[in-house]
């Protein structure tokens, strides 16, 4: 696709780290354009050496609060899933937000998620609790690789807005987002899926269990701004359907 290769030469220029690892679920705020590229922002260390990015939160890469992606939750036992495309040893940490990300509660630990052979993929999730009762929430993923880095070691990471409910659900497919070794399972095939000049909030569907959504980020820091679609997984059980001149996961 020729809107790809642009995006390639484009985002490979502003991001100088190899590329490690996202958060898979709950389903991630990202920049615009940056699924379509293969993660490649989304993927560098927000500590050292990233290139021009949004002048936001650092510990959500630079990105701030969007739209809520992912189904409504549920109190109680649940999952941070990741993906893992360059493994560096070190461990990850998954973290909520109750009061706009002034303070972070650690939700569960899993200090052995990136020991596996040195820069190998892989998928793992870390048992969560979220706490109790009916509240809107960030929830943070963190990996702190372990690879001698200078002057610190890369830290990699990903923000989820969601709604926590007694009426949610913490069931979900886990789907491979990336990896050095198998396709991506994101479809990225629907009909408008590369147009970059998209109206937010547009919707249609990615195939049978993918909804794609167009988000747009303005100008701020380093980030000259843009749009794209956004494609993501529909609620365990439910298909994307077209209606009239939009789409709806049912």
């Amino acid at each position: 696709m020729i809107h790809s290769a642009l995006l390639l030469t484009t985002l490979l220029a502003s991001v100088q780290v190899s590329a490690h690892g996202i958060m898979a679920w709950p389903i991630a705020r990202v920049l615009p354009q940056d699924q379509q590229n293969g993660y490649t922002y989304t993927m560098g260390a927000i500590n050292v050496n990233l290139g021009p990015h949004p002048a936001f939160d650092k510990l959500c890469n630079y990105l701030p609060p969007g739209p809520v992606f992912t189904q409504t939750l549920a109190p109680g036992a649940a999952t941070v899933d990741y993906n893992i495309m360059n493994s560096h040893q070190g461990g990850c940490v998954a973290y909520i937000s109750r009061d706009n990300q002034k303070t972070w509660q650690v939700i569960g630990t899993d200090p052995k998620c990136g020991v596996r052979g040195e820069n190998a993929s892989g998928q793992g999730s870390i048992n969560v609790t979220l706490p109790a009762g009916e509240y809107n929430a960030v929830i943070r993923w963190s990996y702190i690789a372990n690879n001698g880095g200078q002057p610190e070691n890369e830290a990699f990471g990903g923000c989820a807005d969601v709604k926590v409910s007694s009426t949610g659900s913490n069931a979900h497919n886990k789907y491979l987002l990336l990896s050095q070794t198998e396709p991506s399972q994101v479809p990225k095939s629907g009909d408008k899926y590369w147009d970059m000049s998209c109206k937010p909030g547009t919707f249609q569907c990615d195939g049978t269990n993918f909804i794609s959504q167009c988000i747009s980020l303005a100008p701020s820091g380093g980030w000259s701004g843009g749009s794209s679609f956004y494609s993501y997984q529909c609620p365990k059980g439910t298909t994307c359907k077209t209606v009239s001149t939009t789409a709806a996961c049912a």
